[in-house]
């Protein structure tokens, strides 16, 4: 065969496996539905059994109906007011800060709101829908020349001083970080990160960071693009939010596509602090879990970031992937490179032992029986599957693998769920969930 022919049939190869992503990740992709209202996310298991959990306690919480989410965006302003979005899908050199006010339960008091939120049922009356958004006036002054820069500088900006305004009337002071994956819309991402929020007790302060997705299914290629340009305003977030605001914690949920800025952010803070111990840039930065669920992620490169001590930043990393994952087969497919949320079963040796040298990173196994708790393509499960959610929450509580009752052979990296994994839950604590039935 000609060196003409072979490259034309390689071509060919690479554009078909393109097509067959697009094909099938139009069919759902990593987007929920784009409507600015939908039912409430399943309740978390653990939430539903009575066990402690993010949100066990939120009865006092419930007061007010309307739920903020704090937004930093890197996508373009197209109109600055009147619009429910005011964002378009083009990157913007500077992040736009706002707060988004998203309603769930409306209609419903504040018991049956409690009620829908820490029962498991199969419809939700609570729905969660988009208010208003509220873009910030006051301009944001960076200098894009500050690599390592410790000076204090937005304390008196409205978003930053409303952001500490929500963590003095909370009995947390934790910051949960969102960040959304590929094809999704701005308002699609919000009410996500309100439920997210909502399950968590409505403790702390919820921020979406918005980095610029094209919200189409042909878009692909272009939001890994966009991904890798936001590493850059994610990794200044987790800086500003260190020193510019009283916080006393950071958790960040990363999923998908949005995984990557998430590690890379990170890695690049340690490499900038390499002088400081790992005590020192935890105290400094104050990042206390990380969460990647389904990363499209290049797994070669996930490892570089742990050679690169990423993880030294936080007190613990759980990574959420499954076999199952068809959106990111399709991704291994086009990319000829194992993703990181589609490991479980394929890591060499070499992989293995640098993923079990580091016992502050966790690998979970999100696949389980219940075919009916996956959506077709397996993608979303950390938010609609109740058993990983809760796994979620629990982890994010603190506990280990062995308390939150997953288990793993010997030589394996992975954590699994067991298949009596909801009798294993209830079994160590009956007189909670006596009482909690009562």
């Amino acid at each position: 065969m000609s060196e003409w022919n072979l490259n034309f049939r390689n071509a060919g190869f690479a554009g078909l496996k393109l097509v067959l992503l697009i094909s099938v990740l139009a069919v759902v992709g990593c987007m929920t539905t784009s409507r600015p209202s939908r039912e409430l996310m399943p309740t978390p298991l653990a939430l539903s059994l009575g066990l402690s959990h993010p949100g066990s306690n939120c009865l006092d919480s419930l007061t007010e109906s309307l739920v903020p989410v704090f937004i930093i965006s890197g996508r373009n302003v197209e109109s600055e007011s009147g619009q429910l979005d005011p964002f378009g899908s083009k990157r913007s050199h500077t992040p736009t800060l706002g707060i988004a006010k998203v309603q769930i339960g409306k209609g419903l008091t504040k018991d049956e709101l409690y009620e829908e939120t820490i029962k498991a049922c199969n419809k939700k009356k609570a729905l969660v829908e988009f208010e208003r958004m509220e873009l910030n006036k006051t301009p944001i002054e960076i200098d894009p020349w500050h690599v390592k820069d410790d000076l204090i500088r937005h304390r008196e900006n409205p978003w930053v001083q409303a952001l500490n305004r929500q963590l003095s009337e909370s009995e947390q002071r934790n910051v949960c970080i969102f960040v959304h994956g590929y094809n999704t819309s701005f308002i699609d991402n919000t009410l996500l990160a309100a439920e997210i929020f909502h399950y968590s007790g409505r403790q702390g302060a919820m921020i979406s960071f918005e980095w610029p997705s094209e919200s189409s299914v042909l878009g692909y290629l272009a939001d890994k693009g966009n991904a890798t340009f936001s590493t850059r305003h994610f990794r200044r977030l987790i800086t500003n939010l260190a020193k510019e605001c009283d916080i006393d914690s950071i958790t960040i949920i990363g999923h998908s596509a949005g995984t990557p800025i998430v590690v890379n952010a990170m890695r690049e803070l340690r490499l900038l602090e390499n002088d400081l111990t790992p005590e020192q840039v935890q105290e400094k930065y104050q990042i206390d879990r990380v969460v990647l669920a389904a990363p499209d992620m290049d797994l070669m490169a996930f490892v570089n970031a742990i050679h690169d001590r990423f993880f030294e930043l936080a007190n613990g990393v759980a990574v959420y992937a499954s076999p199952n994952d068809k959106a990111l087969g399709l991704s291994q497919l086009l990319y000829s490179e194992k993703r990181l949320g589609r490991s479980v079963g394929g890591l060499e040796e070499w992989e293995r032992q640098v993923l079990m040298k580091v016992k502050s990173i966790e690998m979970i196994d999100a696949s389980r029986m219940d075919k009916d708790a996956n959506s077709f393509l397996g993608h979303s499960y950390f938010h609609r599957d109740p058993w990983v959610s809760s796994d979620i929450g629990s982890f994010i509580l603190g506990q280990s693998p062995e308390d939150r009752k997953l288990v793993r052979e010997d030589d394996d990296v992975f954590w699994a769920f067991p298949k009596d994994y909801p009798d294993r839950l209830l079994k160590d604590l009956p007189e909670v969930v006596s009482t909690a039935k009562k």
